[in-house]
């Protein structure tokens, strides 16, 4: 009985969400939770920052590191990568007096540069606000010292080599002057006497601004000093809090999916057409675009739109009967009232447009239809079956529903019979004498008796729960019922019941009328098992 899957729409995700919701939002709430513990729980990070601004250092003759975000000869870009040197963070441990090694300390500054400035923001990362605060003052005086000493150098270098050039010209000054003294050509001598003084006079005016900028040399200065962060920067509440929440967000949808495909139950009339080709004649869900709806389910007044969509079933059925009765058997699928509701409500339908109704509760627990049509306790089926008692003086005609007669279970144990052959007379000798016959047997789930009925019934309507039929247990009844030879015109559908929702919508059904029976229609009063067994002998078999 299965047909072709079709694919999931919007419509079935947006179901699903609708079913599962509980399960999202506690993903969600526990994702919450979690990282608000997280964030009580973690290490709390302080971040102190110092502002250097960094100035070029005369020195444009000595390098040709230029691009990048600079200022002058400085580029910040190389600098802020030299803040994070192995070697500024040595200096920097020095100056903290820690151990700790230089490699894993300069992870923990971050070097920021502030578009169109020369200024470095020295960020550093600690554990409580005052390391965060001197960390970041060492790392700013480490660079500023490494700057300064590495400018040093350089001027000390060019120094060193613009000094030695002079002292060798002033060697070779000196051998030319000798040479003069020996009587050599002492115009040609003179010449290259004044060549080489005029380079050590060039050299000179190196040295000197060279010399002056050693001892005036000043690669930056604090602009900013580092202050105490009031609060931690790591970790970040808000963040952490939205990363919890998306994270159980995703949790919850993926656990709720997971459960969605575990659920073998049928939700939708969308998901039913997947599940049989059977069509559905009775749709009292009242199923949105993806999911059932919910609550009990009553005695449905024709005025309402779910009584006059089961009118519509009844007046299908009335267009297929012919000439004679016709008994329909509406069982339940699964267990609950949910065929007892379906068999009510279409025996009072059938009563509204024809006059000789006759309702047969083959359920052993006949709770349901007695407290949709307030029917008092008293002899019905059971009594028949055991007794051979006539049917027609046991029926009850419940008020307010002209035409219909109720044929209750009864009193007496008589389940083990409504798979004997007792049964299956009854129902062949009630046909011939009443328009339509509707039976409300047990749900399948619990008995065999829908089964049992099905071969001597004119329809069968099986009916299920939206919510809680699976779809494996209702193809399961659908091919018992093709093995019996049963006409199965459609499938009945009802939103999932409570197990007291149906005696929830019938409060007067709790409290019976003892002298029902007598007034209505009922068997009189003081009729005895052998008054009853001598009505109909023949069903005694």
């Amino acid at each position: 009985m299965q047909t072709a899957a079709s694919e999931p729409e919007l419509s079935d995700y947006l179901a699903m969400l609708r079913r599962q919701w509980r399960v999202v939002v506690a993903a969600a709430l526990a994702g919450v939770v979690l990282a608000a513990i997280a964030v009580v729980l973690a290490p709390k990070t302080y971040m102190a920052t110092t502002s250097v601004q960094v100035r070029p250092s005369g020195l444009a003759e000595l390098t040709d590191r230029r691009g990048g975000r600079t200022d002058g000869e400085v580029n910040l870009d190389t600098e802020a990568q030299i803040v994070r040197s192995v070697r500024v963070a040595g200096v920097a441990a020095k100056v903290l007096g820690t151990d700790e090694d230089p490699a894993r300390l300069r992870q923990r500054v971050q070097v920021t540069v502030p578009p169109n400035s020369s200024v470095l923001d020295i960020g550093y990362a600690a554990g409580s606000p005052e390391a965060a605060r001197t960390g970041s003052a060492a790392f700013a005086d480490a660079y500023l010292a490494y700057r300064r000493n590495e400018a040093i150098d350089r001027i000390d270098g060019r120094l060193a080599s613009l000094r030695a050039e002079v002292k060798d010209r002033a060697e070779k000054l000196d051998k030319l002057a000798e040479s003069t003294s020996d009587g050599e050509d002492d115009s040609r001598t003179r010449a290259e006497s004044q060549s080489v003084q005029r380079e050590i006079t060039d050299l000179n005016s190196e040295i000197n601004p060279l010399s002056a900028l050693r001892a005036s040399l000043t690669p930056g200065q604090v602009i900013s000093p580092a202050a105490k962060p009031e609060s931690a920067a790591a970790p970040s509440s808000l963040l952490w809090l939205v990363s919890g929440l998306m994270l159980g967000l995703m949790a919850g949808l993926t656990a709720a999916y997971v459960r969605e495909r575990r659920d073998r139950r049928l939700h939708s009339t969308r998901e039913l057409r997947r599940c049989t080709s059977t069509p559905v004649l009775l749709d009292i869900a009242e199923d949105g675009p993806g999911g059932a709806g919910s609550g009990p389910t009553g005695l449905l007044s024709a005025t309402e739109p779910a009584g006059q969509r089961v009118n519509g079933l009844a007046h299908t059925l009335g267009a297929r009967s012919g000439e004679g009765g016709r008994v329909v058997l509406v069982p339940g699928v699964s267990s609950g009232p949910s065929g007892a509701i379906v068999a009510v409500n279409l025996a009072a339908a059938l009563a509204r447009i024809d006059t000789d109704v006759l309702l047969i509760c083959a359920d052993p627990d006949d709770t349901a239809v007695g407290a949709l049509l307030e029917l008092p306790p008293g002899p019905g089926l059971a009594e028949v079956l055991t007794t051979g008692a006539d049917p027609a003086r046991l029926a009850y005609r419940p008020a307010g529903i002209p035409g219909l007669r109720v044929l209750r279970f009864g009193e007496c144990d008589a389940a083990g019979l409504l798979q004997c052959g007792a049964m299956a007379y009854l129902l062949r000798s009630v046909r011939g004498g009443t328009r339509y016959v509707v039976v409300a047997s047990a749900p399948m789930s619990e008995r065999a008796d829908a089964q049992a009925m099905a071969g001597v019934c004119d329809l069968v309507l099986p009916v299920l729960e939206l919510g809680r039929t699976p779809g494996p247990e209702l193809a399961a009844a659908l091919d018992r019922f093709d093995a019996t030879g049963a006409d199965v015109p459609g499938l009945v559908t009802v939103p999932a019941q409570r197990p007291d929702s149906v005696s929830a919508t019938n409060p007067a059904a709790t409290k019976p009328d003892p002298s029902a029976d007598a007034s209505v229609g009922g068997a009189p009063e003081g009729t005895s098992a052998d008054d009853l067994s001598s009505a109909a002998p023949s069903l005694r078999q």
